[in-house]
């Protein structure tokens, strides 16, 4: 009889008998704990323990005469019968995997196998089942499964690098970010990984610590040094230690976020605050040392037109105090250049010659270059007016010269700067130039097109932005100019700048030096907190023919005009006092007297708002110290615009 023949024999006179279990086979059987049943070869019940009839929610009284397959769906029972043929022709273990069908109606996944019993004499004799519950073990993959997919939503999703040491610090999974350091990090130690090739393991750090002490571990600014292009990364990392229920750390997951652009602008940031703070101390000590040089010069030049006055024979001493005033006049040059670095707003443009600025420069970079840098100056004072902002011509001149010394860096050189008409154009248009050349290394051909452009720059990263050539362009050609570059690889580097010579009229004090100090009469009022001040500027004033009246107060000069002593041509009056702003007591003074002209003195310009000093009603304004020349132009020129004023 074949094994189909065998099992399709159901009917109750097929001659099969139902299998007969003692009681100690029972027995053995309940003792399983997992759920078991035996079957006749028909699939009808026998016996099955406990753990069966929990399962499928049915006693054995209501399994009696039932099938297993009364149990199971349709499609498992199908399979089972499959599993019985395999049995019945010699195989006798078989497992398939399906459903239970409980009495409640729910469905629970089981696994069967199914193993062939026989009798003594060999032959078959019945089929035993044994299931195994499914269910937990579905829904923890199924967790599982939806847990892989979060934590892999997760790693892609964050924006850094993430991934998880196990406890001897070794990558178990990571996400995509942290390939940037290590092509095949699986495995591998976070020192591996971080730390290889370069100076610092900040980035291990906070795993190890995390590690160790069992807690959250940050480690702000780790700065990673050997990025592909020799760029500063900068990362906030975090290492957050992965705790079992037993105490024991499993690992660390850490955490570690990109803040480069932050940590560029903080820094940018920090350097504006600085500079701002440079800018106001710089402006306090221009303030307080223009004070010092104004009683230096005012009794030099006093004493100097004495001598001439009285007819003094000792060439010596006119020549002892004629350094005494260049020395002053250094000093107070070297002052301008400070403040030059500090300014917080763009003047306007002026008409002016360009060479006292070039001169200016040259003397900041001889002081800054290194001695192996030779400076050649070829400066031409008379190559004609141009109208620019003097503050960004030292800007542009700055920049090609620190440019220059870069390329002659290590090695000795010479920088040649050049000041000169270059002629017309060919409508018509008379230039100024202005080059910078210098002996460097040169510039390749194919990059000098792109020199101008912003953050193009053949320096190494640490030691230049790009923008610099890019601003110099920038405020040429604002200003309408040109500017050119020529260099060859081991001979050096020319930049020329062309500036329009300007066509427009100029008042006589910008192209006449006068000859004589203009002599003058009137009633001064001159105000300033310093009395030397007071002192020589009011010997000055003397020494030009005016009465003056000096006061180190504002508030005591208030109260004396308050009194009736109004009788004043002309108001002299400190910026920067204690009391009241030299804006402030104008405006009084004004209110009292509104035709009063007024002269406002400073050591520090940037401090003088236009705005509020028209306001104000001042006619004119000077930075201390001032010449005796300087003194005498401007008093004449006040007085005479408030005459004309008040004749018409």
């Amino acid at each position: 009889m074949t094994s189909d023949e065998q099992y399709r024999r159901t009917s109750p006179d097929d001659g099969l008998d139902a299998p007969v279990m003692s009681g100690r086979e029972r027995r053995l059987l309940d003792a399983v704990a997992a759920p078991c049943v035996v079957t006749d070869l028909r699939g009808r019940y026998v016996h099955g323990n406990p753990g069966f009839h929990r399962l499928v929610g049915q006693d054995a009284a209501a399994m009696a005469g039932r099938t297993l397959s009364d149990c199971l769906s349709a499609d498992v029972a199908e399979a089972l019968r499959l599993v019985d043929r395999e049995s019945l022709a010699g195989n006798t273990s078989q497992s398939c995997d399906g459903s239970v069908v409980t009495a409640s109606g729910a469905t629970k996944s089981v696994r069967c196998d199914r193993t062939l019993l026989r009798d003594d004499n060999g032959a078959p004799s019945a089929m035993m089942t044994t299931l195994v519950d499914l269910s937990d073990l579905q829904a923890a993959q199924t967790a599982q499964a939806a847990a892989e997919l979060q934590r892999e939503a997760i790693n892609q999703g964050f924006p850094g690098i993430l991934g998880y040491f196990d406890r001897n610090l070794q990558a178990v999974w990571v996400n995509d970010g942290i390939r940037r350091f290590c092509a095949d990090p699986l495995g591998r130690s976070c020192r591996e990984i971080f730390c290889r090739r370069r100076t610092s393991c900040d980035h291990a750090c906070a795993i190890w610590r995390a590690m160790q002490s069992g807690k959250i571990e940050k480690r702000v600014k780790c700065v990673e040094l050997s990025n592909e292009e020799g760029e500063e990364q900068v990362y906030d990392v975090t290492g957050v230690p992965v705790v079992l229920a037993s105490g024991a750390i499993d690992g660390v997951v850490m955490m570690a976020r990109d803040v480069s652009e932050r940590h560029r602008l903080e820094k940018q940031l920090r350097h504006t605050q600085k500079m701002e703070a440079i800018g106001t101390l710089a402006g306090g000590i221009a303030h307080d040392f223009n004070n010092v040089l104004t009683p230096i010069m005012g009794y030099s030049e006093i004493v100097r037109l004495k001598m001439r006055r009285d007819g003094y024979p000792d060439q010596t001493v006119s020549d002892y105090i004629d350094e005494i005033l260049k020395a002053a006049r250094r000093a107070k040059s070297l002052v301008e250049q400070i403040l030059t670095f500090s300014r917080s707003h763009e003047k306007k443009e002026i008409l002016q010659h360009i060479h006292p600025i070039v001169k200016e420069v040259m003397k900041l970079m001889r002081v800054t270059l290194p001695a192996t840098i030779q400076i050649k100056e070829e400066i031409d004072e008379h190559c004609g007016l141009v109208s620019v902002d003097p503050v960004q011509i030292h800007q542009v001149l700055i920049n090609l010269c620190t440019n220059s010394a870069h390329a002659m860096a290590g090695r000795r050189g010479t920088m040649t700067v050049r000041l000169a008409k270059a002629g017309r154009d060919e409508d018509g248009m008379e230039w100024v130039e202005l080059s910078v050349a210098d002996t460097g290394c040169g510039i390749e051909a194919e990059m000098l097109d792109r020199i101008f452009e912003p953050y193009f720059t053949t320096k190494e990263k640490s030691r230049g932005t790009g923008m610099g050539l890019a601003m110099v362009h920038g405020i040429i050609t604002r200003q309408g100019g040109r500017i050119t570059v020529e260099s060859q690889i081991g001979v050096g580097t020319v930049f020329r700048v062309l500036l329009p010579i300007s066509r427009e009229p100029t008042q006589l004090e910008q192209i006449i030096s006068m000859t004589e100090i203009m002599q003058g009469e009137g009633r001064i009022l001159l105000v300033d907190d310093e009395e030397q001040v007071v002192d020589v500027t009011g010997q000055m004033l003397r020494s030009l023919g005016y009465e003056v009246v000096g006061m180190t107060s504002a508030t005591e000069a208030l109260s004396l005009f308050s009194k009736g002593e109004r009788e004043f041509d002309l108001l002299i009056t400190d910026l920067t006092m204690p009391d009241l702003t030299g804006i402030e007591l104008t405006a009084r003074f004004r209110s009292l007297r509104p035709d009063l002209p007024v002269v406002l003195f400073t050591g520090y310009s940037e401090q003088f708002s236009r705005q509020l000093a028209d306001q104000a009603g001042i006619l004119d304004y000077c930075t201390k110290p001032l010449t005796l020349r300087q003194l005498a132009s401007v008093v004449h020129r006040v007085l005479r615009r408030a005459d004309v004023a008040g004749r018409g």
